[in-house]
Formats: C-alpha cells, sequence, structure tokens
C-alpha cells in the first residue's frame, strides 16, 4: 500500500469515526444538546480535528442526513413514475425502499425521524434546511402521487390521497419506534413483518369494492 492511498484510508476511518460518533450522540441526546466537544470525546479526538473535515455542527448533521435521505427520493420518484404498475403494487415498493433506507442506514433514519422544523429553523442555514424539507416533502408526495392514480384508475376509494399518505408514513414510523423499544437480543423481529400486516389492513380499507 502506497502513502497516498494509507492516507486517504485513515482519513476515510477518520471521518466514519467523527459520523458515527455524532449520529450516536445527535440521537441520545438530540441534536441542540449535542456539542462539537461531546463528539470529540466520544470519538477519542480533538475537537480541532473535527472541524479539519467539517464546518460545523449543522455541516455534519447534513452529512448523515442528506446522502441516504436523497437516496431514497429518487427512488421513491422512481417507484411513483411507474404508472404501469398496479398502485397497490407501487405503495408496498414505497414501503419497502422506505423499509430498506431505514433497514441500511439507520442512524439517518433516525435522525430524519427526529427532526424538529421548529429547532432546525433556527439552527441550520438556510440552504440546508430548505433541501432536507424539500427531500422530506417529496417523499409524501409519491406516496400521495400512488394513492391519487389508484383513486384516478378506480382501485381505491375516494379518498383524500394526502391523507391517507400521511396516514401510512405515521403508521409506519411508529411501528419502527414501538418494535424498537421492545426489539431484545436473540428475540424474534417483528419489525418487517408488522409493517407489512399494517399496510395490508391499510389497503383492504382503501380498496374500492
Amino acid at each position: 500500500m502506497g502513502i497516498s492511498e494509507r492516507k486517504l484510508r485513515e482519513k476515510e476511518s477518520r471521518i466514519k469515526q467523527i459520523r458515527d460518533s455524532g449520529a450516536a450522540l445527535f440521537y441520545k441526546k438530540g441534536y441542540v444538546a449535542t456539542t462539537i466537544e461531546d463528539i470529540a470525546a466520544a470519538a477519542e479526538i480533538s475537537k480541532g480535528t473535527i472541524y479539519l473535515y467539517f464546518k460545523s455542527k449543522d455541516d455534519l448533521y447534513y452529512s448523515l442526513v442528506e446522502p441516504s435521505l436523497d437516496k431514497l427520493s429518487k427512488k421513491l420518484i422512481k417507484i411513483a413514475g411507474m404508472k404501469e404498475i398496479d398502485p397497490e403494487v407501487r405503495i408496498k415498493n414505497v414501503v419497502d425502499a422506505t423499509y430498506e433506507f431505514y433497514d441500511k442506514d439507520p442512524d439517518a433514519y433516525h435522525l430524519v425521524s427526529r427532526y424538529e422544523a421548529s429547532i432546525f429553523s433556527n439552527l441550520l442555514s438556510r440552504d440546508k434546511l430548505d433541501h432536507l424539507k424539500d427531500l422530506m416533502r417529496s417523499n409524501l408526495n409519491q406516496l400521495e402521487i400512488v394513492i391519487s392514480d389508484g383513486v384516478i384508475q378506480g382501485r381505491f376509494r375516494k379518498l383524500d390521497p394526502r391523507m391517507t399518505s400521511i396516514i401510512i408514513w405515521n403508521t409506519f414510523m411508529g411501528i419502527i419506534q414501538f418494535q424498537e423499544n421492545r426489539l431484545e437480543e436473540g428475540k424474534t423481529d417483528y419489525r418487517r413483518t408488522t409493517i407489512d400486516g399494517a399496510v395490508e389492513i391499510i389497503l383492504r380499507g382503501i380498496r374500492k369494492r
């Protein structure tokens, strides 16, 4: 291994160390209560080292949330645009993609699920805040589009697509939180099966009879 390659790996390892420590503290203590000093102590590095890679605390938070949220947003836009696929299947695909986001990057998911507009509007820079809002709004909109398609095609009853999409999202997040709080090592994990069951119950309720 050459010197440049070793330095690159050391840099990537240090950034991961900072991000992992930051994510754990943001989730445990909340964004406001967590300081750069806290993150440095958890990562066992100096505060100055953090500033070599991240300009500020909000820059670190943004780096944890934005990439995964942006990737999810692109997936959901693609799913919503597949008009040839049955709306029920697309709803399940949206849920699948969101669960994959949670499963592969739980840190980002938890930070997004704990997003508080009243707090972050005063802490994040306007451009970063607006971008995160746009991504989260887009994700909700894609589900609303699919449900609207189902109503127009006569697959679903005449209902409020916006309200229905909010119910599905809140059901998803509620199940994750409820099951996580009760998840014991070595015990059966009911998160995915419970979500699938909840989606099926909702679909039964909105199908046009």
